[in-house]
C-alpha cells in the first residue's frame, strides 16, 4: 500500500501538461508592453515621414521662388519682394505656409543679397523657418540682368 506522501512525489515527477495562470499573466504582460512600445514607435515614424516630406517640399518651394526671382524683370522682382507668397501648390500642401523675403542693399559689384524664408504650421517649425539666400544682379530701374 502507498502512502499519500509517495503519491504526491510520484505526481511531481510526472511531466507537467498545462500552463499555469501565473505564466499566462506574465506572457500577456510582456506582450502588452511590446505592443504599446511598437505602437508608439509607429506613430512617431509616421510623424517623421510627414515632417520630412514637408521639409523637402519647403526646400523645393524656396528654390523655385529664387529661380522665379532670377527670371523676372527688375520691376516685377521688387513687386514680388514687397509681398512674397508661396505657390498655390505649396500653400495647399504646407498648412499655414508663409513666405518672407529680406533684401540687402547692393554691394560694390551690383549684387543684392536676397534671403527667402518659409515656415508652416508644424510642431517645432513656427519661429524656426527654412531659409535660402541668393544674390541678384541689378536693381530696379536698371536693365535686365
Amino acid at each position: 500500500m502507498t502512502t499519500p506522501i509517495t503519491r504526491r512525489a510520484s505526481r511531481a515527477n510526472k511531466q507537467r501538461r498545462g500552463v499555469t495562470l501565473f505564466e499566462l499573466l506574465v506572457s500577456f504582460g510582456i506582450l502588452s508592453v511590446i505592443i504599446s512600445v511598437s505602437a508608439g514607435l509607429l506613430v512617431r515614424h509616421g510623424r517623421l515621414l510627414v515632417s520630412g516630406r514637408n521639409a523637402r517640399l519647403a526646400v523645393e518651394e524656396l528654390a523655385n521662388r529664387m529661380e522665379l526671382l532670377h527670371s523676372l524683370p527688375p520691376a516685377d522682382r521688387d513687386a514680388f519682394l514687397a509681398a512674397p507668397a508661396p505657390s498655390p501648390f505649396a500653400a495647399a500642401h504646407l498648412p499655414g505656409a508663409t513666405l518672407t523675403a529680406v533684401t540687402a542693399a547692393p554691394d560694390d559689384d551690383g549684387l543684392r543679397r536676397i534671403e527667402l524664408a518659409i515656415e508652416w504650421n508644424e510642431p517645432g517649425r513656427r519661429g524656426h523657418p527654412l531659409r535660402l539666400a541668393g544674390w541678384l544682379r541689378g536693381t530696379s530701374g536698371e536693365g535686365a540682368p
